[in-house]
C-alpha cells in the first residue's frame, strides 16, 4: 500500500522531507525511518501548516509547522515523527485546527495542544499555547468522557459520551452556539451548547459549527455570510443553533471554512454555503439550500478541507473538487474544480483526507 500526498506544502506538512508552495500531482510519501505503516493508517488531519496521522495501534505521527506547539514536539519537522508523550494512550480520533490539535483516547479522554490564545483548547486563559499534549479536565456535570472532537479556525466542538456538545474558543461570530449574551472575556473556557442532545456528528468551520442528531436533523450556528448555515445569507449570523435540514439516513456532517456538507448512508452528499471555488460540487441557483451533488453517488467516505473536498466511493474511486490554487485537488494543475473529478484514476483508493490546504490518500 502507498500513502500519496498533494497540495499546500509551504511548511513541509506533506511529510515529503522538504517545503514547497504546492505539489500539483499526488506524490508518494516515504515512510522509511518511521514506524508508521501505510496499511495501519486510519485517519489524517491537518491545519494551516501541520499534519497528524493516526494508526490503528493508537499512535499519532506528525510533521510540518510547530509555531504554537501544534505538533506536540519541541520543534518543526519535515519528516513524520511520532508524538512520544501520547504513546501510553490508545488514541482513536484526531483533529487539527488552524494551529492547534486535539485527540481522543479509547477510554474517552481528550488531549489538546498548540495555540490556546482564544481558549480553543479549552484550557485556562493563562495558557496561551502549549507544545505538550495536555488532558482536558472538565467537571462531571459537563462531560464524563468524550467521543469526538472537531477543530476549526479558532474554536472547537466536542461530542460527549452522552451525546451532548461542548464548545471552546472564539465566539464573537456565534460559532459557539451559546446565545448572544456570549462574552469572549468570560472566565469559562468550555461551555455546553444548551438543549443539544443525541449528537452523532459535529464539525467546526472557520466561524461556524454544524451538528447532526441521531434523528437526521442538522443544526448549525455562527457566521452565515455565504449561507454556510443552510439559511438565507440575509441572516448574517446566528448565536443559537438553527434547525436547517433533515434527511433520514444522514450519518455525518462536515465543515470547510465557509461551506458545509452532509453524507447519507445511501452514499449521496449534500452541500451548501460558499461556492466561489466550486466547493459545492455543482452549479447552484440557491447556494445556501442543502442539495445533493447530482454527479456523485455511492460515497463511502467524505472529507472537507478549508475550500476543497475529497470523496471515496464504495468502489474505491477518489473524487476531488473545489479550490485548487496550491494543487489541493491533485489534478496536475491549479485550476479550481467545479464538479467532482476523479483523480488517481487507475488506483484503488482505500481512504482520503482533505486537510486545510493539503490532501492525502491511502492507496492499495
Amino acid at each position: 500500500m502507498i500513502l500519496y500526498c498533494w497540495g499546500a506544502n509551504s511548511y513541509g506538512q506533506l511529510g515529503l522531507g522538504y517545503k514547497s508552495d504546492g505539489e500539483l500531482e499526488p506524490k508518494e510519501v516515504s515512510l522509511t525511518n518511521c514506524d508508521l505503516k501505510v496499511e495501519n493508517i486510519v485517519s489524517i488531519a491537518g491545519g494551516a501548516g501541520h499534519t497528524l496521522i493516526l494508526d490503528n495501534q493508537g499512535c499519532i505521527y506528525c510533521c510540518g509547522w510547530n509555531s504554537k506547539g501544534q505538533l506536540g514536539l519541541s520543534d518543526d519537522t519535515l519528516k513524520l515523527t511520532q508524538i512520544e508523550i501520547l504513546k501510553e494512550y490508545k488514541i482513536v480520533q484526531i483533529s487539527c485546527g488552524w494551529d492547534f490539535s486535539a485527540a481522543i483516547s479509547e477510554c474517552g479522554k481528550q488531549f489538546v495542544w498548540g495555540n490556546n490564545g482564544n481558549t480553543q483548547l479549552g484550557l485556562s486563559k493563562s495558557i496561551t499555547c502549549t507544545g505538550i499534549p495536555s488532558r482536558l479536565q472538565v467537571s462531571q456535570k459537563l462531560a464524563t468522557g468524550f467521543k469526538y472532537v472537531s477543530c476549526g479556525l479558532r474554536h472547537s466542538a466536542m461530542i460527549t459520551k452522552d451525546g451532548g456538545l461542548l464548545v471552546a474558543g472564539a465566539g464573537a461570530k456565534g460559532q459557539l452556539g451559546i446565545g448572544d449574551n456570549f462574552d469572549d472575556s468570560n472566565y469559562l473556557s468550555i461551555s455546553r451548547v444548551p438543549e443539544m442532545e443525541d449528537v452523532i456528528s459535529a464539525a467546526s468551520g472557520q466561524h461556524h459549527t454544524v451538528a447532526l442528531k441521531s434523528n437526521g436533523t442538522v443544526l448549525s450556528w455562527g457566521e452565515n455570510k455565504y449561507g454556510q448555515l443552510g439559511v438565507n445569507s440575509n441572516v448574517s449570523s446566528s448565536f443559537v443553533p438553527l434547525e436547517v435540514f433533515s434527511h433520514e439516513g444522514l450519518i455525518s456532517v462536515h465543515a470547510g471554512w465557509t461551506h458545509t456538507a452532509a453524507l447519507a448512508n445511501t452514499g449521496v452528499v449534500f452541500t451548501w454555503g460558499r461556492s466561489s471555488y466550486g466547493q459545492l460540487g455543482a452549479e447552484r441557483e440557491v447556494p445556501y439550500k442543502p442539495e445533493r451533488i447530482p454527479t456523485l453517488n455511492g460515497v463511502n467516505q467524505l472529507s472537507l478541507g478549508s475550500e476543497h473536498n475529497l470523496a471515496v466511493t464504495k468502489d474505491n474511486k477518489l473524487y476531488a473538487w473545489g479550490w485548487n490554487e496550491h494543487g489541493s485537488c491533485g489534478t496536475g494543475d491549479n485550476k479550481d474544480v467545479k464538479i467532482p473529478k476523479q483523480i488517481l484514476v487507475d488506483k484503488n483508493v482505500k481512504l482520503a483526507f482533505a486537510c486545510t490546504g493539503s490532501s492525502f490518500a491511502v492507496v492499495e
